[in-house]
């Protein structure tokens, strides 16, 4: 890893530490757009929905994300790698690095996605000659706005669509993919694996 990428990679580690003291323990995994309706109560921040999102992210490490990041950091060796998430996938997320090799360990930094973005801001790198990034957090609950996108899953009224998304970008063309969940307030149910979104928003 280059001594600038090293720079980058240390400065949202300290950025992420920083912001995460400010928080409370137990926050909404990402918060619904602005104007959309209210969901049903706890389908996004209670405990066991939080339980739930990292039990998925825990799933998508193992299935998909452990492979794909040993896989970047062999693709580019300069470069420090960042891995964003949701809140509730963090100890997840903390488990799936913990298993690299050593020397890759010292080149990832984890951060939730927000934290992510608002470093790039601070450092922005969008050619991305510093850091490659893998993502795997979930938008929990979609807005009720865009029920209609998903008419081959139809959910009860009192259910909640959850969307977990997972790609990587720094090496390659950009690649990303989706998986849809319904949540009923106590079980997250597996709908549909690799949804292509009508828009690629990271929102």
């Amino acid at each position: 890893m280059t001594p600038a990428a090293r720079d980058w990679l240390n400065g949202l580690r300290r950025f992420s530490e920083e912001h995460r003291a400010t928080q409370a323990p137990l926050v909404a995994a990402v918060p619904s757009e602005t104007g959309s309706k209210r969901s049903p109560p706890g389908h996004g921040d209670s405990a066991a929905a939080i339980g739930a999102q990292g039990a998925i992210i825990a799933n998508k490490c193992a299935a998909w994300g452990l492979s794909t990041l040993l896989d970047l950091a062999v693709a580019r060796p300069d470069a420090a790698i960042a891995v964003t998430t949701s809140a509730s996938g963090l100890e997840a997320i903390a488990r799936m690095v913990a298993s690299l090799p050593e020397p890759i360990i010292g080149r990832v930094a984890i951060a939730t996605e927000m934290e992510y973005r608002f470093w790039c801001m601070r450092a922005p790198d969008e050619a991305h000659r510093l850091h490659m990034m893998l993502w795997s957090w979930i938008k929990a609950p979609l807005p009720r706005q865009r029920r209609g996108d998903y008419p081959r899953h139809p959910i009860a009224d009192t259910a909640s669509y959850w969307l977990l998304r997972y790609g990587h970008e720094g090496h390659g063309a950009p690649w990303r993919s989706a998986d849809l969940f319904s949540w009923d307030g106590r079980v997250a149910t597996r709908l549909e694996s690799g949804v292509t979104e009508r828009f690629h928003s990271r929102d």
